[in-house]
């Protein structure tokens, strides 16, 4: 190899090491400042030290079917000391997004953050809840779903992050089962009260799953469930019935041409109201 080929293949060497090291310093610093940003909104959840077993004079919601004609319960559970000891300032975040709705907490995947529904899918992919552009971007229900989680089936997505935020520990229940055996439940935190689900399924499917379609009868959520049953990577102990609600979690697997779905199903058991 003469000088001149030698000179060119070391620039060319240093320029893709300039590269690459500026790359992973940007990635770094998304990683940090999202970081930074969820942990500063935990201030606003606090430990619930007015638990209490007595039951709020707050009559029981049901709601309305109108394909079926039937009306759908929400069982309802007075004792407190059921459900995690977190008080969320719905209050507070609302004036920080109009778009929160919520907050969900999933002690199995280490999941504890706040919730959104946008007018779209895609503007929460890449900006965060106080609406910072940054890759990790924020959890969010399907801009089509209702935020009062009274649908057949209600669609959650966030990023699968390497550093585990978001949906990234969601991984860790595919590696170890006992995670969702010891722990099987999926909370949502809203203004009215909190809402429990148990997983009965979670599996890898691909990236355009029929698993993401909604149910609009009676008899196409009970197909999706046994559907979802059969995908399962491992035996669940909750055994779901189309009388109640799911809450679906969903996250990529994979990258490039190999990226595919990973999808947690839980089963609405019950919710705590809070008093007004």
């Amino acid at each position: 190899m003469n000088n001149r080929l030698r000179i060119a293949a070391i620039i060319l060497a240093s320029l893709g090491v300039i590269i690459t090291s500026g790359m992973l310093i940007r990635t770094y610093s998304e990683y940090r400042k999202g970081e930074e940003e969820y942990a500063g909104l935990e201030s606003y959840v606090a430990e619930d030290t007015q638990k209490t077993d007595e039951k709020p004079d707050i009559e029981e919601i049901t709601e309305k079917n109108e394909e079926e004609e039937e009306k759908r319960e929400f069982k309802r559970n007075y004792n407190r000391s059921d459900f995690p000891d977190m008080e969320i300032d719905h209050k507070a975040l609302k004036e920080i997004n109009r778009d929160y709705i919520g907050w969900l907490y999933m002690g199995a995947a280490e999941i504890n953050y706040p919730v959104v529904q946008g007018a779209d899918n895609e503007y929460y992919l890449h900006n965060t809840f106080e609406h910072k552009a940054n890759f990790a971007g924020c959890i969010f229900i399907d801009c089509e779903d209702k935020p009062d989680m009274t649908m057949f089936n209600t669609f959650v997505y966030g990023h699968a992050m390497k550093n585990g935020s978001m949906f990234g520990n969601l991984r860790k229940i595919r590696k170890d089962a006992s995670l969702v055996k010891n722990d099987p439940y999926i909370y949502m935190f809203l203004e009215d009260g909190i809402y429990r689900y148990q997983i009965y399924s979670y599996y890898i499917d691909k990236k355009d799953s029929e698993m993401y379609y909604s149910s609009d009868t009676i008899k196409e959520y009970r197909q999706y469930i046994r559907n979802a049953m059969d995908k399962s990577m491992a035996e669940c102990e909750a055994k779901p019935d189309e009388d109640n609600n799911s809450i679906t979690l969903v996250t990529c697997q994979g990258s490039g041409s190999q990226k595919q779905r990973f999808f947690v199903h839980g089963i609405f058991r019950d919710r705590y109201l809070y008093a007004d």
